[in-house]
């Protein structure tokens, strides 16, 4: 005897919402005109499961929904101070793309690009801002890494200079909208230490959230070549844009209006994607509009 299973396929359909827009003030071919303060009030009819709406603002744009690269200026900002003793060159800011390894040695002879000119540092204890430095030269690619490192030299016979660096901030700066690739708090336990003199523990860099911190100690110190770099910064790296609501969803009912107020002026491209979805398939359709706010 022979059996012969049959699976009966759950048939999906398309979507028949409708929507429309149709309380702008004025329209300029196919942009409607609004002004700031205005609610656009956009009507809908027919049925779809679920239905998502994307506004076209900066991080709420359809297009660039599956976006994840894109490179602009990378730069750096941090602030420092440094307190106690005299002695001078002993910080140096280093950036490189080329490091393969995180041993002692790959970091010493790595080829790095020294950019403590490129900044303002501190002469005493009173806190100075870097200004942003532009590490753009640094980068081949969208796809490259980049890597940050503080080194600090200490010589003995006099006191050593304690150097503290906070507010440090990598980012990927696009046209219209700044992407933050490493800070102190996000990447505190992610710095790597390398130095020759390790007692006191304080005589080498420590990351917390808010700063790193090296303490040169007096002039009994031994000499000290002390490194703390980062971890690898993907230089190009972006946040895939989100939706800005979830208008319905397949466990509510069916809707017939959704309102939305544009926060600025500018041009913008609303996108709405409503989709049916069963095990065996998926059907969807997207519904767009040129929407112009004004003062």
């Amino acid at each position: 005897m022979f059996f012969v299973a049959c699976k009966k396929e759950l048939k999906v359909n398309s979507p028949t919402v409708s929507i429309d827009l149709k309380n702008a003030r004025s329209s300029i071919d196919d942009t409607f005109v609004f002004k700031l303060g205005d609610t656009c009030k956009f009507a809908l009819s027919g049925y779809a499961d679920n239905i998502i709406f994307w506004g076209g603002a900066i991080g709420n744009k359809y297009e660039l929904r599956n976006r994840s690269v894109k490179l602009g200026k990378t730069t750096l900002s941090f602030t420092t101070t440094a307190s106690f003793g005299t002695q001078t060159g002993t910080l140096q800011v280093l950036a490189t793309n080329q490091l393969k390894k995180m041993d002692s040695v790959s970091v010493v002879n790595a080829n790095w690009t020294d950019i403590t000119n490129r900044a303002s540092l501190a002469t005493s204890a009173t806190a100075v801002n870097s200004g942003i430095v532009d590490l753009s030269d640094i980068i081949s690619n969208e796809r490259d890494s980049l890597f940050i490192a503080f080194k600090y030299t200490g010589v003995t016979g006099s006191t050593q200079r304690t150097w503290v660096v906070s507010n440090y901030l990598v980012n990927n700066v696009l046209a219209d909208y700044t992407y933050n690739l490493a800070s102190l708090a996000n990447d505190n336990l992610f710095w790597t230490r390398y130095g020759n003199v390790w007692t006191p523990a304080s005589a080498r860099w420590v990351a917390t959230t808010t700063g790193l911190t090296i303490i040169g100690g007096p002039a009994t110190q031994a000499s000290n070549t002390s490194w703390v770099v980062s971890k690898p910064i993907y230089a190009g790296r972006v946040t895939p844009d989100v939706p800005t609501a979830i208008v319905k969803n397949i466990s509510a009912a069916a809707t017939t209006v959704y309102s939305y107020k544009y926060a600025a002026t500018g041009e913008y491209k609303a996108t709405f994607f409503s989709y049916n979805t069963t095990p065996d398939g998926a059907e969807s359709s997207i519904k767009e509009f040129k929407i112009k706010i004004i003062p």
